[in-house]
C-alpha cells in the first residue's frame, strides 16, 4: 500500500540529510490555482531542505525565493547519488532523495538505477502516477486526491517544524 501524504511527510521530516530533485514538470502542473513549482518552495523552506534544481528549473525557482542548492542534470544527479560519500555541502551524504517534476519514464530509470546501485539511499517520489522502482510513492491519483496529498506533505512538516 501506498503511503499517504503525511507518512510521507513524516519520513521527509525524520531525515537527517533530505535532498529535493526537481524536474521542468514543476513549471508546467498547476493544481487549482497553485503551482508545483510552489509546493516545492514550500517543501524546501518548511522542511529545510535543499533543492537540486534540472533542465529550465533553477531560475524560476530562483525567482519563487529559493536558492536552490545546485543545478544539474538527470544523469549526473542520479550518478552522484549512487556515491555512498556525495553530498552537495560536504556535511554528510543524503539519505533521503525526493523526486518531482520529472517526466515519468525519466524517473522511473533514475529511480531504477537508484534502488539497485543506491541501496544506502531511500527514495520518494511526490508526482501523480505511482512509480514502482521508488522505496515510497503514491499510488495513481486524480488530480484532486494529489492536491490533498500534497497539502498533507506540507502540513506534516510545517506542523513539526513549529
Amino acid at each position: 500500500m501506498a503511503p499517504k501524504g503525511e507518512v510521507v511527510g513524516r519520513l521527509m521530516k525524520a531525515a537527517k540529510r533530505p535532498l529535493i530533485v526537481v524536474g521542468a514538470k514543476i513549471l508546467e502542473e498547476e493544481l487549482d490555482g497553485k503551482s508545483l513549482l510552489s509546493y516545492v518552495v514550500e517543501l524546501s523552506k518548511c522542511g529545510g531542505i535543499p533543492v537540486v534544481a534540472t533542465a529550465h528549473t533553477p531560475k524560476p525557482l530562483f525567482e519563487s525565493g529559493l536558492q536552490s542548492a545546485a543545478s544539474m542534470g538527470m544523469v549526473e544527479i542520479t550518478d552522484r547519488l549512487r556515491d555512498r560519500n556525495w553530498s552537495l555541502d560536504g556535511k554528510g551524504p543524503h539519505d533521503l532523495a525526493i523526486f518531482v517534476g520529472i517526466t515519468y519514464q525519466l524517473q522511473s530509470q533514475m529511480l531504477s538505477t537508484l534502488k539497485h546501485f543506491a541501496t544506502h539511499l531511500k527514495t520518494v517520489s511526490l508526482d501523480r502516477y505511482y512509480h514502482p522502482n521508488a522505496d515510497f510513492s503514491f499510488p495513481n491519483l486524480d488530480e484532486k486526491t494529489w492536491i490533498q496529498n500534497l497539502d498533507m506533505v506540507v502540513g506534516t512538516l510545517k506542523s513539526k517544524s513549529q
